[in-house]
């Protein structure tokens, strides 16, 4: 009497028909995508054109404005090549204008003041100490450096 009727499939089988596992894939390569169409149009950061979507074979990239859809037509035969070094799939590329668009990238902000210092306050460094008083040793001593940030903040 056979309990299983199905054969076992592989793991990654099963990973690769996960939506969100599709989903993060299609992240990535609409970023190196983005990475491939930032070197080519020889920009420091993509601000009026991106790699939207990869959808049935066919890379969408968005515009804001007509110029820049003219530019990427004109390097289209490069952008497909370079695009399928990552998707070899590639059939084709959809250049869209729409003007309403919103082009923003997350980048890595540099701080530009120095941190806050924070400073403990003299009521506060009384209930460090009094709780030092019946903790444990180690524990007490820890507490008992922190209090000890307020006078040295002062």
């Amino acid at each position: 009497m056979a309990r299983y009727t199905r054969k076992p499939v592989d793991l990654m089988a099963l990973l690769q028909q996960n939506p969100v596992m599709q989903g993060q894939q299609q992240a990535d390569l609409v970023r190196q995508l983005n990475t491939e169409l930032q070197q080519i149009l020889q920009l420091e950061k993509l601000s009026f054109c991106k790699v939207n979507v990869i959808r049935q074979g066919r890379v969408q990239i968005l515009c804001t404005t007509a110029g820049w859809a003219t530019r990427l037509r004109l390097n289209q035969a490069e952008l497909l090549s370079a695009f399928r070094r990552h998707v070899p799939e590639c059939g084709g590329i959809d250049i869209e204008v729409n003007p309403n668009v919103q082009l923003h990238y997350q980048q890595a902000t540099e701080p530009t003041s120095t941190p806050q210092v924070r400073q403990i306050s003299d009521q506060a460094a009384h209930y460090l100490e009094a709780a030092a008083q019946h903790a444990d040793p180690v524990l007490a001593e820890k507490l008992r450096k922190l209090a000890a940030l307020s006078k040295a903040s002062k």
